[in-house]
C-alpha cells in the first residue's frame, strides 16, 4: 500500500520555499528594528553623558546648510565641549 501525500509533486516544494522567503524577510525586518533601536539608544546614551551627536550635526548641515563646509570630526567635539562648558565661565564644578 503506498502513501500519497495530499499536495500534488509539482507544488510540494512550493511551500516550503515561501515559508523559507518569508522567514528571511522577517528576519532582516527584525535585524533592521534591532539596528536602528540600537543606534538610538547609542545616540541617547551619548547625549546622556555629554557627548555630541556628530552624525545628526552633519544631516542638518546637509538639509538646511548644504553651502556650508563641515567640521571634521574633532574640530566639532572640540567646539561642542567649548559651548558646554564655557570659555572663561566660572563653574562650580
Amino acid at each position: 500500500m503506498s502513501h500519497s501525500s495530499p499536495w500534488p509533486a509539482e507544488t510540494s516544494a512550493a511551500p516550503a520555499t515561501g515559508v523559507r522567503s518569508r522567514f528571511t524577510s522577517l528576519a532582516r525586518g527584525v535585524a533592521r528594528s534591532a539596528q536602528r533601536g540600537w543606534h538610538a539608544a547609542a545616540r541617547a546614551a551619548r547625549l546622556a553623558i555629554g557627548i555630541p551627536d556628530y552624525e545628526a550635526y552633519l544631516a542638518h548641515l546637509r538639509e538646511r546648510h548644504p553651502d556650508r563646509r563641515p567640521m571634521d570630526r574633532g574640530a566639532f567635539v572640540l567646539e561642542r565641549m567649548q559651548a558646554r562648558y564655557g570659555r572663561g565661565r566660572a563653574r562650580c564644578c
